[in-house]
């Protein structure tokens, strides 16, 4: 009972930030009670926020390893209605990864939890990643273009396998490429872009703030929905200041509101720059956006 007390205790100073987020965000405190009472002590050592371009839908993320923490991650979205073969799955795959370095977060807006998505950091290599996709019902034409894209990038192995689990039903798989800031990255994200369909005039979006995105870290990833590929592809990109991620938001039409409370993220952490830009491109030329910022005691 003292250890419980004392993740609390020592969870103020993340839930005040929460708190603030959430009540600027007019959502209720009771939306993420289950999962910060879940997963305390896990937000003690990681925490991470992020918020979707249009300022209404809240990410709230954390880590760990161990059977104990794969076991509450399979309660809590049983909890939350996902179907039993989706828990199965998770179990199954957590198993193969040893319990080890698992990523978890709950996204909520204003009608509630959205999605639930678990990550395996684990630089898995692609047989292991077309083992889990396969799995999924992604057929052959998707597991070609995942490798595809993996040869674009010029990568054996990927960074994260990972799903979302969305109550009403939908399962989504994610397959995510790091790549180094040498430079290197913008181009091989481009070359695979062609891939899932992204011509030149799509990246015209990005183009002018290039200067500001490139020579950076980077992940590039795809998905899949229900077996099938996802539209476009999605960009994580380290360390973009806030007028650049404000001029993204506002080429998409998003209203001033939704970049204040962009900022008002970053404030919350005290940092000078998002941990991570998020980046859908798709091939009818559009973007979205999300911004992460996280918190670690490793």
């Amino acid at each position: 009972m003292a250890a419980t007390a004392s993740s609390y205790r020592n969870l103020f100073h993340g839930a005040a930030r929460l708190g603030v987020l959430l009540g600027t965000l007019d959502l209720p405190w009771p939306r993420v009670t289950p999962y910060v009472s879940a997963f305390s002590g896990e937000l003690n050592g990681y925490q991470e926020l992020s918020l979707d371009g249009a300022g209404t839908t809240l990410g709230l993320m954390t880590k760990g390893s161990g059977k104990d923490f794969a076991f509450r991650v399979t309660r809590y979205m049983e909890g939350h209605g996902i179907c039993e073969n989706s828990l199965r799955r998770f179990l199954v795959r957590s198993r193969f990864f040893q319990h080890r370095n698992l990523l978890f977060k709950v996204e909520v807006g204003p009608k509630g939890p959205t999605e639930f998505s678990y990550y395996f950091r684990q630089r898995a290599s692609l047989e292991v990643a077309r083992a889990w996709l396969t799995d999924s019902g992604v057929d052959a034409e998707g597991l070609g273009l995942m490798e595809a894209c993996a040869q674009e990038m010029e990568k054996r192995s990927v960074h994260f396998l990972a799903a979302g689990e969305r109550p009403v039903g939908e399962s989504l798989e994610k397959v995510y490429f790091s790549q180094p800031n040498d430079g290197k990255g913008w181009r091989k994200a481009r070359d695979a872009g062609r891939i899932v369909g992204l011509t030149e005039s799509c990246w015209a979006p990005l183009s002018r703030h290039r200067d500001n995105l490139t020579n950076r870290s980077l992940f590039f990833s795809i998905s899949f929905a229900q077996g099938k590929p996802s539209q476009g592809a999605k960009l994580d990109i380290q360390g973009v200041d806030a007028d650049t991620v404000e001029a993204l938001m506002k080429q998409g039409k998003r209203p001033q509101e939704a970049c204040d409370r962009t900022r008002l993220l970053l404030a919350l952490f005290d940092k000078d720059a998002y941990d991570y830009l998020g980046v859908r491109l798709y091939p009818d030329g559009s973007i979205t956006t999300k911004v992460y910022v996280y918190k670690s005691r490793e």
